[in-house]
């Protein structure tokens, strides 16, 4: 019985420790996610690290990881590097549906907001990228509202981005949110 035991537990400790986004848990601490990483995290400001996990996506070129110093990590950005699209966002929106249909395999179908600013005046298709870029259009993947997600996550959101420098570029932004996160910004926010 100790025997069956023991190899259920090596059999499904594994599967458990590589289940994480990119490797990573919620609560780790920066040296533990330093562990996880290709060289050692890169401080920005507040609690985000920038740092390259060893479990990595093609899609994704830069990941930050929000770290409190008690309750450890709480939060993962994953930016995308540049698409070259039109003034549609074509190329944009495929990359979006491709990765939010990667990302539905794990988490399941998500809430889907793809919405203009009804108060916008550039509601043709032809200006899709810049109703994007000037923050009157938005199109995102939401996951964990309303269900419980695995990984102690909260939420994951995929959002598509305008780049500041051209109506021609965009990029995809992923974002993982721990259970633990809004207790962070609760007890931040206990200072108002």
């Amino acid at each position: 019985m100790k025997k069956k035991l023991f190899l259920l537990i090596v059999a499904i400790f594994p599967a458990l420790a590589m289940a994480s986004p990119f490797g990573l848990k919620m609560g780790m601490t920066i040296k533990d996610i330093a562990k996880e990483c290709e060289g050692k995290p890169e401080f920005v400001k507040n609690d985000a690290y920038l740092i390259k996990p060893k479990k990595s996506h093609p899609s994704f070129e830069h990941y930050i990881v929000y770290v409190d110093k008690n309750k450890g990590l709480y939060q993962i950005k994953a930016i995308s590097s540049d698409i070259n699209t039109n003034d549609y966002g074509t190329e944009l929106q495929t990359s979006f549906n491709a990765t939010k249909d990667r990302i539905a395999k794990k988490y399941g179908e998500p809430l889907i907001r793809d919405e203009i600013d009804p108060g916008s005046v550039f509601h043709d298709a032809s200006y899709w990228m810049y109703t994007l870029k000037g923050g009157a259009r938005t199109l995102a993947a939401i996951w964990g509202q309303g269900e419980k997600l695995d990984d102690s996550l909260d939420m994951v959101v995929l959002e598509c981005s305008a780049s500041e420098r051209s109506t021609r570029q965009g990029y995809l932004v992923l974002y993982y949110y721990f259970k633990n996160a809004e207790k962070i910004e609760d007890e931040q926010d206990s200072v108002f």
